[in-house]
């Protein structure tokens, strides 16, 4: 059964999705049409193992990929720009909860690796995962970081990537930045994902060691356990409520408050809140549900505009 699943899942990454981003490129900043819609039916049938009702959604599996085939708000574009989202937090909430930059800029090679700290983040704001986190840069290889950093530059992270139908991420224009290096304890800090719909936060989701032992617990807004589990690994281990945490909500919500459903992403270290990231296609094309009926649960909070 592993082999056939693995034989699956690599055709559909070197034959089907090619054709899904191709249909996708076409069709521009058009919403889907009923073609594009048909295609995208099998992921979401290999994912969820259910066919989709894109058109009339009800799980919030199906509100999601909506969302992806046919919003075309321009505030997704601001707010996946990892970069220009600052100004929007900014204006949100206050400066106070960003993440110092060190850096930005378009070209790799431009980038003042001897002026930087011992510690910092690299990233570009285009797309997910582009991230180089250097914990000591005596030993960061400055040609082999340039060398990816051109490579994901040279990304449109929504055509290029997966079906192509992130469309948020579309029109961004590529850009490197540095952000200063925040950790706990010498470590990542623990990671809140706050779910939210119209406005209000449901359910937190808790990552701790984000790149080691990746752990994640699920909690309501009362930082209390919840019997749920997202597409990923399943939530071990305890966390004391921070004493700021009704701050954390606060922020979430008014983040979150322009939107029929955002993840709000923020930091806690040493009682200080910083902004993460704010995510309106959270588990894209592979996000499925355990148990199955609170994917109906989540999409009945979720409150098309």
């Amino acid at each position: 059964m592993q082999l056939i699943n693995r034989i699956s899942n690599r055709l559909f990454k070197i034959i089907y999705w090619p054709i899904c981003r191709a249909y996708a490129r076409h069709l521009g900043d058009k919403p889907a049409d009923a073609i594009l819609r048909t295609l995208c039916t099998l992921q979401f049938w290999k994912e969820n193992s259910y066919w989709p009702n894109f058109l009339h959604p009800c799980s919030f599996s199906e509100k999601l990929w909506h969302r992806m085939l046919y919003e075309r708000d321009p505030l997704f574009t601001l707010i996946s720009d990892k970069l220009h989202v600052r100004d929007y937090i900014a204006r949100k909430v206050g400066n106070e909860y960003l993440i110092p930059i060190l850096w930005s800029g378009d070209k790799p090679e431009n980038i003042p690796f001897d002026e930087l700290p011992l510690k910092f983040v690299i990233k570009t704001n285009h797309g997910c995962g582009y991230n180089i986190i250097v914990n000591d840069k005596k030993h960061l290889k400055h040609s082999k970081a340039q060398r990816q950093l051109k490579k994901w530059m040279d990304v449109n992270f929504a055509q290029d990537k997966y079906l192509g139908i992130a469309w948020g991420y579309k029109n961004i224009k590529p850009t490197i930045f540095i952000e200063s290096f925040i950790e706990e304890n010498g470590k990542p800090p623990l990671d809140y994902k706050f779910i939210c719909f119209s406005g209000r936060v449901e359910l937190i989701t808790l990552h701790h060691d984000r790149f080691g032992e990746h752990r994640v617990s699920t909690l309501n807004r009362n930082f209390e356990p919840y019997k749920f589990r997202f597409p990923l690994d399943d939530g071990v281990g305890e966390y004391l409520r921070p004493a700021n945490f009704a701050e954390m909500v606060k922020v979430a919500e008014l983040l979150a408050e322009s939107f029929d459903f955002m993840r709000v992403d923020l930091y806690n270290i040493d009682d200080r809140i910083y902004f993460g990231e704010l995510t309106p296609y959270p588990g894209g094309i592979s996000i499925n549900f355990k148990p199955k009926n609170l994917d109906y649960a989540l999409g009945e909070k979720w409150k098309n505009k």
